[in-house]
């Protein structure tokens, strides 16, 4: 993953500018918008096991919302009604560093391996 200690640090400083960037860019976003980027991002952090592949999708995330609330639509009509499985759809791009697709993994390996296929 890293060649070095230098470059994971490099990364990490990359990553946490770019997330700070993204909480400056969702305090412009209107009240409905802002609460629920607020917790999507949360939710999707806490079921990342690499937090740098979440910490990219936040400003996808964030266009839509920019534009939604540009075009005066609810939150509710870009996320839908269950905003976990919107989050969920983010997430599948990054489904094998996430919590979930590493148990996945873990579990069709050991479930192939036990059966021998």
């Amino acid at each position: 993953m890293y060649k070095n200690f230098s470059a994971w640090l490099k990364d990490l400083r990359h990553q946490k500018k770019k997330y700070k960037e993204c909480v400056k860019r969702s305090k412009a976003l209107p009240n409905d918008y802002r609460e629920v980027y607020n917790l999507a991002s949360r939710y999707m952090l806490n079921f990342s096991s690499s937090d740098s592949s979440v910490i990219n999708l936040f400003p996808e995330m964030l266009d839509m919302f920019e534009m939604g609330a540009a075009e005066g639509r609810d939150v509710l009509e870009i996320v839908g009604n269950d905003v976990m499985a919107f989050c969920d759809g983010l997430l599948e791009g990054v489904s094998a560093q996430t919590w979930t697709g590493k148990m996945r993994t873990k579990m069709n390996e050991s479930i192939h391996k036990k059966l021998g296929r």
